[in-house]
């Protein structure tokens, strides 16, 4: 870990505490601290102080203050959560350390509705993170370490919630935020976004409405072919919120969301090709279409609250990406030259059985009547022709999920929530290959299809589970949960002709099964003293289900992958001190991971696929530190630093993978730090200033499990400071804004590929904007 960084937060914790000694008992309001904020984690309404687990929540207003408007914005100031940026927007969200390919690890819910990204065709939908946009929300909740038993498959990690503000039955409301900023080096961008909330029958309906509209400016250019500040984002969007109580008992809330965003182009660029300069050949956009559906209905009985949760999303996404130096690499090679010879130029070489060539696959060796030579120059001739190479993927996600539980009260010495789950979720993604114009960037006219083919997806969850808490005595609290999980996963698709760049030769339309069930446990035991001290202890399990490869020239046995799951082992300690003015929460955990989902190569082909391969050992700490030494001060600060490594070789009777016991996971950060203050004085009776400062450190990271490897990477080592000031009162505000204050160009992503330049995501370059703000 970094030592100056470590003396550093412990000096702010120390700084603090005696500082808050003297401090007066007035609490910085405009802040929203995280200690007071009731949170819905456990399935009923406790305090964050009150819910025995590692829990960051963040209310409306302090979302406001730090300028966040979407997840990515809050990311590292809470603890243990990471985002792994790609390109066009793609995101992998991650909670300590549990992160590969496969199904989702991170539970993801914008109210009662938990979102999965399309699979793709490697059937990796956790590849793909919701970016809703965060105006006019009650609360952000990030539940550290699994959640198997409440819920379910893909909170192995942790889950992440959206609370977006319910309709008002008794007040009108409305609100507006304009901006506009601009990005260094980059373009310019602005958002406007209002809200509005009408009691149609006072006391029993009414409606919220929320729009937005909201570009970034970007910042990456790729001069080869004619384009410039390319990623771009522009992000619209509506939120329809109804609110039904014919009775003092029973509550419904519909919500309804449907969100546009376009990306101008990749965020990647290459060092060896200039600072934000891509040297791309394919214009690469991106659409990402999302609708949303909810009715959440909430019925209060003499024996606890019957909640029943249907929701409903489609999520449409269509991308395009450059194959061409990977494309162009392979056929330096000549690996598919005898594919091509046999099956398109009409040559004949050797092959076997299935169609595919043998020993003269790269014409190593003479054949037809055409030296080797001769046979690789018209392979290399015709491959370089079609250059540059693209794909265009559109891809879709259709999933319903229906959830009915039973809460009690948690008022009394037996509580309990009991429930059962249901989801059908289909997808599909479609590919061509395509060749490109060049200087353009853009698709042939009439298109040159190098290799369709489509992959579709259909999975079916039940699930039944419980949860069961009995306080024998005050001060003691004992917890156990069981989740019993049933699921099918049916993978199919068709290959619609040959690539001469991967390998890939026409296939029927093919389907490969895989099911499976079990059961999730949780165990937890809460010791709490008093109201301002909390010791607890947990035993909790997770898992994702397993699916199938439709992969070619992988073995029969392969075609099949399994659950993988995980024990997390923690102790806590959540406390308030000096009339609750400074709140201290630590954690420490333990998790072993086993027969992990891992991305792996094909033997034939450039295609990856699923495979069950090695076990991780999980280790690692979380401090979370807020509090007002004096009146209109908040501060706030966490630490975080985790220790993932392999416990067993990536080695199975089906592959032999590059990691090996110690190794190191990649993608994740060692260690992760954040920092904050927020000062609020009165200038005079109608208006207050208000200043805020936030800072984030990102710690070291790699791109191979194996140091050996050649495109071993390291990155990451990187902090940033974002800076917010303005004057307010109880109906306006007017604020500036710097973010990356210190433009830092931190390396958040880092792509190295054999024969191919490597290619990094880079943090948003200093960015300065104003913003203002009404309510009425």
């Amino acid at each position: 870990m970094n030592t100056k960084l470590c003396a550093a937060w412990l000096l702010s914790v120390s700084t603090l505490a005696v500082s808050t000694l003297a401090a007066t008992p007035a609490m910085a309001q405009t802040a929203g601290q995280g200690d007071d904020i009731v949170v819905t984690a456990l399935k009923r309404e406790t305090r964050v102080q009150d819910t025995p687990l590692a829990i960051t929540a963040m209310s409306g207003n302090m979302l406001n203050n730090m300028g966040a408007a979407g997840i990515a914005d809050v990311a590292r100031s809470v603890p243990s959560l990471n985002l792994l940026a790609s390109e066009s927007g793609r995101t992998r969200v991650s909670i300590r350390g549990i992160q590969t390919a496969g199904e989702a690890t991170v539970g993801v819910y914008f109210g009662e509705v938990p979102l999965t990204g399309p699979a793709g065709t490697t059937s990796d939908p956790s590849g793909s993170t919701p970016n809703l946009n965060l105006f006019d929300t009650e609360r952000l909740e990030v539940l550290r370490g699994p959640q198997g038993t409440l819920y379910g498959s893909g909170s192995m990690g942790g889950t992440l919630r959206v609370l977006f503000k319910q309709a008002n039955l008794t007040k009108y409301e409305a609100a507006v935020d304009a901006g506009v900023e601009t990005t260094k080096n980059g373009g310019t961008g602005y958002s406007i976004k209002g809200a509005v909330n009408v009691p149609i029958i006072e006391d029993m309906l009414a409606a919220r409405l929320v729009l937005y509209r909201q570009r970034t400016g970007g910042f990456v250019d790729d001069p080869s072919i004619g384009r410039y500040n390319m990623n771009s984002v522009m992000t619209t969007g509506g939120r329809l919120m109804l609110g039904f109580r014919p009775t003092n008992n029973l509550r419904i809330n519909f919500m309804g969301i449907i969100q546009d965003q376009h990306t101008g182009g990749t965020s990647l660029w290459a060092p060896s090709v200039g600072t934000y300069t891509s040297g791309l050949r394919i214009y690469t956009p991106a659409i990402d279409k999302q609708k949303i559906f909810s009715l959440d209905t909430k019925w209060t009985t003499p024996i606890g609250t019957i909640s029943l949760a249907n929701g409903y999303y489609r999520w449409d996404v269509r991308q395009t990406n450059d194959n061409s130096d990977n494309y162009q690499s392979v056929a330096n090679s000549y690996r598919y030259c005898g594919l091509y010879q046999n099956t398109y130029s009409g040559s004949l070489l050797q092959t076997g059985a299935s169609g595919t060539t043998t020993s003269s696959s790269n014409c190593a060796s003479s054949a037809g009547g055409y030296s080797s030579a001769q046979l690789r120059a018209n392979y290399l001739g015709w491959a370089n022709s079609q250059m540059p190479i693209g794909n265009y993927q559109p891809r879709w996600v259709e999933n319903v999920t229906n959830e009915l539980r039973l809460n009690s009260d948690g008022k009394g010495r037996l509580n309990y929530t009991l429930g059962a789950f249901f989801e059908n979720r289909k997808d599909r993604v479609d590919t061509t290959v395509f060749a490109g114009v060049p200087g353009t960037g853009l698709m042939r006219d009439p298109l040159v299809d190098l290799g369709s083919r489509f992959v579709r997806d259909v999975i079916n969850q039940t699930a039944q589970f419980g949860e069961l808490s009995y306080r024998p005595i005050d001060i003691l609290n004992i917890t156990a949960g069981l989740r019993h999980y049933h699921y099918k996963k049916i993978v199919g698709g068709a290959y619609l002709g040959y690539n001469y760049f991967n390998g890939q030769t026409p296939m029927n339309y093919t389907e490969v099964n895989a099911s499976a069930d079990g059961f999730i446990q949780k165990y937890n035991v809460e010791l709490k003293p008093n109201r301002n001290l909390m010791i607890y202890a947990t035993a909790s399990q997770g898992f994702r289900p397993g699916g199938a490869n439709l992969t070619p020239g992988i073995p029969a046995s392969a075609t099949q992958y399994q659950a993988d799951s995980l024990w997390n082992y923690e102790l806590g300690l959540k406390s308030q001190w000096f009339d609750r003015k400074l709140t201290f929460n630590v954690d420490a955990y333990r998790i072993d991971w086993t027969n992990m989902q891992t991305a792996v190569q094909a033997t034939y082909g450039n295609f990856s696929y699923i495979s069950n391969v090695g076990a991780a050992r999980i280790e690692g700490f979380e401090a979370e530190l807020s509090g007002t030494p004096t009146k209109g001060l908040f501060l706030n600060g966490s630490l975080s630093v985790v220790y993932p490594r392999l416990t067993a070789d990536q080695v199975n009777s089906e592959v032999t993978a590059a990691g090996r016991v110690g190794n190191i996971l990649t993608g994740i950060p060692r260690t992760t730090a954040s920092a904050g203050a927020e000062y609020g004085w009165t200038i005079n009776s109608n208006w207050k200033g208000m200043m805020r400062a936030d800072f984030s450190y990102t710690g070291k990271m790699t791109t191979q499990l194996n140091p050996t490897n050649a495109l071993y990477r390291t990155y990451g080592k990187y902090s940033q400071v974002n800076l917010r000031a303005g004057i307010e009162n109880e109906r306006y505000g007017v604020y500036v804004y710097v973010r990356n204050l210190l433009d830092a160009s931190g390396l958040s992503y880092y792509s190295a590929v054999s024969g191919t330049p490597d290619y990094i995501a880079t943090t948003t370059p200093r960015t300065i904007g104003v913003n203002l703000r009404g309510n009425f």
